[in-house]
């Protein structure tokens, strides 16, 4: 048992206190028996221990709980290569930007499956189908700038079969519905076409391709903090948004492209993926909810109140 007191419990007293002082003076100054005004003094206090029990919100535990959730299981792509740490996202790194906007369709979404894939030239799965959002979070957090020396290129190709994968193994239950977001600057450093995506549309309910960056680029630095040389400019390397890749790939896709600047950029795509979702009931053994039990008190208050009021009254 819990208790959520309307008041203050230190006001609460305080105001019992008075209110029993102004009955026993009543009941006192009454011109009854002895007998009468014992009753009286008895029944005020009575009355007044009566609210207590109502005013403190007395709750009771109850694990049975259900909730609605959408029927929707997300895959996350993100871009992991070092252009993604490139800080022309409100004087943010992208992938700063990328991560808060995941995190903010997680907490949209709350009560979906999620999944990440991240891509850099190579392409990793990073957290299968799961509803804990915090593992998520977790993994994301977890992604560290890649190696300068290390680093080969980026490329849009390479998550393709990661994808193809998680989607084939998505969705498996009845009405769930697939909803892929793609994180990216669309910086596209190898050379190479884009692969053709839209065999893959058909596996996809919903979601969108997220550009993040500026067209007009931003120098990048490595996980040392030095600022990255371009040999064949004979200048600082800029990295620079192309949305045009992306929209390209958002188009293969049949999903809309969006440049984010900021999280709330994708509300629209999230509204409309979670109102076309049928939602399920779900029991969550893991969570407490109480019930609140002070109504039980009325009527006993009620009537030593009804009483008080017709003892005064004579």
């Amino acid at each position: 048992m819990r208790f959520q007191p309307v008041v203050p419990v230190a006001v609460l007293a305080v105001l019992l206190v008075i209110l029993f002082i102004l009955l026993l003076i009543g009941a006192v100054r009454n011109h009854g028996t002895v007998i009468y005004k014992t009753v009286t003094i008895i029944m005020s206090a009575l009355l007044c221990l009566s609210v207590v029990p109502i005013a403190v919100r007395p709750m009771i535990r109850n694990k049975d709980i259900r909730y609605s959730r959408p029927n929707l299981d997300v895959l996350f792509v993100l871009d992991g290569t070092i252009s993604m740490w490139a800080e022309d996202y409100h004087n943010d790194t992208r992938m700063s930007g990328a991560i808060e906007t995941i995190e903010y369709i997680m907490s949209e979404m709350e009560g979906s499956s999620f999944a990440l894939v991240t891509f850099g030239d190579t392409s990793e799965v990073r957290m299968p189908i799961t509803q804990d959002a915090q593992s998520i979070d977790d993994a994301i957090k977890s992604i560290n700038m890649p190696n300068r020396w290390v680093a080969r290129g980026t490329s849009l190709n390479s998550p393709f079969d990661n994808m193809e994968y998680m989607l084939s193994h998505m969705g498996k239950e009845e009405g769930h519905e697939r909803i892929v977001f793609i994180l990216s600057d669309g910086e596209i450093t190898v050379d190479e076409e884009l692969t053709d995506f839209s065999d893959m549309a058909s596996m996809i309910d919903g979601g969108a391709v997220l550009g993040f960056g500026t067209k007009e680029g931003s120098i990048m630095k490595d996980e040392y903090g030095n600022t990255l040389f371009d040999y064949t400019t004979w200048s600082d390397a800029v990295t620079c948004l192309d949305m045009d890749s992306l929209d390209n790939l958002a188009k293969d896709l049949e999903l809309e492209s969006i440049h984010v600047k900021n999280k709330k950029d994708v509300s629209d795509v999230i509204e409309k993926a979670i109102v076309s979702a049928k939602e399920v009931q779900t029991d969550r053994d893991d969570l407490d909810n109480y019930d609140d039990i002070y109504y039980m008190f009325v009527p006993g208050f009620m009537i030593l109140l009804l009483a008080v009021f017709l003892l005064f009254k004579e």
